[in-house]
């Protein structure tokens, strides 16, 4: 009777480039939608991202956006490979965290939700897109800024800026000079020909007259003419969001969780580890 081959070594990698990481999160571009436009930009939000490797193959990858004060972070790959670059690379006391729910333990292993949602990654492209445009929605750019910035909320002043209201897609319904719903795409690549659509907020009192879904639909269709798919998320539990943007076209990819996460301290990871090998 022969033993079992060892596995290899998994090996932290900081220095991937932006090719090797795009060819691995090309596997699944729906799910790795914004990671593909963070390195494709890298320098746009400050991304940054560390590869695992065995036998020189990535494995796993994981992204934290440190440009953003709330430090996305998103992770995809094998168990083990992903639980070596939660404990070796990533180093942020506090992020918000993407991972998909097989990945879930690994990364929990050096990392606890403080709250998590389980949500849905949808994706609509040109074949299955159905524009609902049942409002006047207008382009929105630098000049409706202050009127952004009033429909988001005083703490969405350091999000929204003149650049990103130019770079990116947003369109808005207007009541007068008051600006009462907006949609628009939270990142977007042309290289990897993907985007993805956010900040669908329409204001209380406007609510249940369709405006979400023109501004959605507005925005989609703007996106599809220079990407090839286009995503959103959407809780799981939210039907009735996830209903209009079916009508829309967009379909389920994949389910993940999501949600603020803080790295454990060096004892709770002890005490942990501990009380596993004991079970």
């Amino acid at each position: 009777m022969t033993a079992a081959p060892l596995a290899s070594e998994i090996k932290v990698d900081p220095g991937a480039t932006a090719d090797e990481a795009r060819a691995f999160l090309e596997h699944d571009r729906v799910l790795a939608a914004y990671a593909l436009a963070d390195v494709d930009q890298p320098d746009l939000e400050g991304s940054r991202w560390w590869v695992a490797r065995r036998d020189g193959e990535i494995r796993a990858l994981a992204l934290v956006v440190e440009g953003l004060p709330f430090r996305p972070c998103f992770a995809i790959g094998a168990n083990e490979p992903l639980a070596a670059l939660f404990r070796e690379a990533i180093r942020e006391p506090r992020i918000l965290l993407a991972v998909s729910p097989s990945g879930r333990p690994a990364v929990e292993a050096t990392y606890r939700f403080e709250r998590s949602d389980v949500m849905k990654r949808m994706a609509v492209n040109v074949r299955t897109f159905r524009p609902r445009v049942a409002q006047q929605v207008s382009r929105l750019g630098p000049e409706d800024l202050a009127a952004v910035v009033d429909l988001y909320g005083h703490a969405s002043r350091t999000y929204f800026t003149p650049e990103r209201l130019r770079r990116e897609i947003y369109f808005g319904v207007y009541q007068g000079r008051s600006l009462v719903a907006a949609a628009g795409t939270h990142v977007r690549s042309t290289r990897s020909g993907i985007a993805a659509v956010g900040n669908v907020l329409t204001r209380l009192a406007y609510r249940g007259r369709g405006m979400a879904t023109s501004c959605t639909s507005a925005v989609t269709e703007a996106a599809l003419e220079e990407h090839r798919d286009v995503v959103l998320n959407v809780r799981q539990e939210n039907t009735p969001a996830i209903a209009v943007y079916e009508r829309l076209g967009y379909v389920t990819h994949a389910p993940f969780i999501e949600g603020p996460a803080v790295r454990r301290a060096a004892w709770e990871r002890l005490f942990d580890a501990l009380k596993e090998k004991k079970q």
